[in-house]
């Protein structure tokens, strides 16, 4: 079709209306580099049906042409890109919004399980759904200087191209019944571009100081492993380095194996649940206290720092919208959904001044997910009763009044809730109670309170059961985001993928909702971490910022579990510890 380059705004006014009034367009950009804070949009390329593509140089279209691009791209028809939170990261650097998006890439990974390719590159999904070859040759090529015709012409076939995609993915969303869940994904795009823009504060002198303490605690662990050891001798190199005449490596497998069983403890690995048994064993704890230490040195404290962008002096983390199998997000540079749960780590990320943190997340939502799809009567009206499900679960599972359930009792039920809804062995809720929740039970302990769960929750059991006899091929969230399973896909799979999808699903269509309420505010989506999710906001308007966050995530669960009521927690603080 070709293309038309335009520097100026004026130039474009002939088609404006023309744009604006599109039902739908393909929008793609070009820019100098991936930091939309650091580097520029050069092309923004449009696309219409049986039409030249627009292309605008924004190295002298904007500032001037701003108000222009904002009525076509602002405007209710829907707008097709290929990985949309990119592009939306630089319109946003520009001062411009996106109305309703269309994201081929998301597409494709919601269409992986229904005979697409592995592969969601624009190459892979042309080749897929087009039968044609794009050649991405360009791609890398130097978009500061004067564009040449084969940059241009690249640039408008990107575009282009998006069209007959949509046009071809379009009917294989609905005929595989994904329409609804590929709203979600498409609403969530630009709120999680704009958590990606926008970032998260780290307090980098507290952050210091953490690092400071937590090597005093990793040497001080590595003192008390050298009383089992003893310590090393060192010699210098020609090079001035400190060279182990010895081989004490507590990095290595084999060197701590070899280390435990000189001093009688006999296991087959080194890993946390074979070492668990041992764990007053002062040689254990010593170790326990090393890892933890260096794990959090080398995975978090020393090369977070790196990552503060120097414009923005913020950590934008870099989210995986589809990221797991399931559907839930990943993320990365940094991984702050992995950031430890101490107290000391998480008042490292703040409000700035000025600012609080509004921090919500849901209720007992894989619970509920649960409840919902297993239709179990009698948790489904604890739910509605607004009742305490774990204090339910003790009182069931040892035949006693509620009232009378123990702190400690309670505590174990959290651990039955949530290791035996994917129905986890009575060894393994005995493993899963001791690491995830700190509680101690026997064998025939751990086998009573699995008997008495299932007894509790016969809706429960009727769901694993008829699993376990049918093995189904396919599975599928409550919005339909669906799952194909081979013949050798482990059983709990198939109780556990759609409980979590629908999960991340709820969470993602708070996101989705949460952008609309706060669009021209002063509001900001600061991160997600699983059904957790962070806001910024002036200082004034932090305690109806968070009434605003609770209606809407409870809004977004509630128009997908029916039967049963989400609840959100929001709470105001001045860092991320403030839950």
């Amino acid at each position: 079709m070709g293309y038309r380059l335009i520097r100026k705004a004026e130039e474009l006014l002939p088609y404006l209306s023309e744009l604006v009034g599109a039902r739908v367009m393909a929008v793609d950009t070009k820019t100098t580099g991936l930091d939309p804070h650091r580097d520029r949009l050069r092309l923004v390329q449009i696309s219409l049906p049986d039409q030249a593509v627009w292309i605008l140089d924004c190295f002298d279209f904007l500032p001037d042409g701003v108000s222009v691009l904002r009525k076509i791209l602002g405007s209710p028809g829907v707008k097709v890109f290929h990985n949309a939170k990119a592009d939306l990261e630089f319109l946003m650097a520009a001062g411009i919004e996106v109305a309703q998006v269309f994201d081929t890439m998301l597409a494709a990974q919601l269409l992986r399980s229904s005979g697409g390719p592995a592969r969601s590159s624009l190459a892979a999904i042309c080749l897929h759904y087009l039968n044609r070859h794009i050649d991405k040759t360009e791609q890398p090529s130097d978009w500061t200087k004067k564009l040449t015709d084969v940059q241009l012409s690249y640039a408008a076939r990107d575009a282009e191209v998006l069209l007959q995609l949509r046009k071809a993915m379009f009917p294989q969303i609905f005929s595989n019944g994904l329409e609804k869940v590929a709203k979600i994904e498409f609403d969530c795009v630009k709120a999680i571009a704009q958590m990606e823009y926008h970032g998260i504060c780290l307090n980098l002198p507290q952050w210091e100081m953490l690092t400071y303490e937590s090597e005093a605690l990793r040497q001080q662990a590595l003192e008390r492993l050298y009383a089992y050891s003893g310590k090393p001798y060192y010699q210098l190199s020609l090079w001035g380095e400190e060279i182990s005449l010895e081989n004490h490596n507590f990095e290595s497998n084999t060197f701590i194996l070899q280390l435990l069983r000189q001093n009688g403890i006999d296991v087959p690995s080194t890993a946390k649940q074979h070492l668990l048994p041992y764990a007053v064993h002062p040689l254990v704890q010593a170790l326990s206290d090393y890892r933890k230490s260096s794990k959090a040195l080398s995975s978090f404290l020393y090369p977070i720092p790196a990552m503060i962008n120097p414009i923005t002096g913020r950590l934008h983390p870099q989210y995986g919208q589809i990221g797991a199998w399931s559907g839930r997000m990943s993320c990365g540079s940094p991984n702050i959904q992995q950031i430890p749960r101490e107290t000391s780590f998480r008042q490292c990320f703040c409000a700035p001044e000025g600012k609080k943190l509004i921090l919500a997340d849901y209720s007992q939502i894989e619970l509920r997910v649960a409840a919902y799809i297993s239709g179990d009567k009698r948790m489904i009206a604890a739910y509605r009763n607004g009742e305490d499900l774990h204090r339910l679960t003790a009182a069931l599972i040892s035949d006693i009044p509620q009232n009378a359930v123990t702190k400690a009792q309670r505590q174990a039920a959290k651990a039955v809730n949530f290791g035996l809804i994917y129905g986890m062995g009575a060894a393994g809720l005995q493993q899963y109670a001791r690491q995830s929740y700190g509680v101690e039970m026997t064998l025939p302990q751990a086998e009573n309170f699995r008997d008495g769960f299932f007894r509790a929750y016969p809706g429960i059991a009727d769901w694993h059961r008829k699993i376990q006899n049918v093995k189904p091929t396919e599975e599928r969230t409550l919005s339909g985001r669906k799952f194909i399973f081979g013949q050798n896909s482990g059983v709990s799979g198939l109780y556990n993928t759609p409980v979590q999808g629908t999960a991340a699903d709820i969470a993602k269509a708070a996101l989705g909702l949460l952008g609309q309420r706060i669009q021209g505010t002063n509001i900001k989506v600061v991160a997600i971490v699983h059904d957790e999710i962070l806001l910024e906001a002036e200082d004034g308007q932090a305690i109806t910022t968070a009434e605003l966050l609770k209606e809407v995530m409870e809004q977004a669960g509630n128009n997908i579990l029916h039967s049963v009521p989400c609840v959100a927690e929001a709470k105001v603080a001045d860092s991320w510890a403030g839950k």
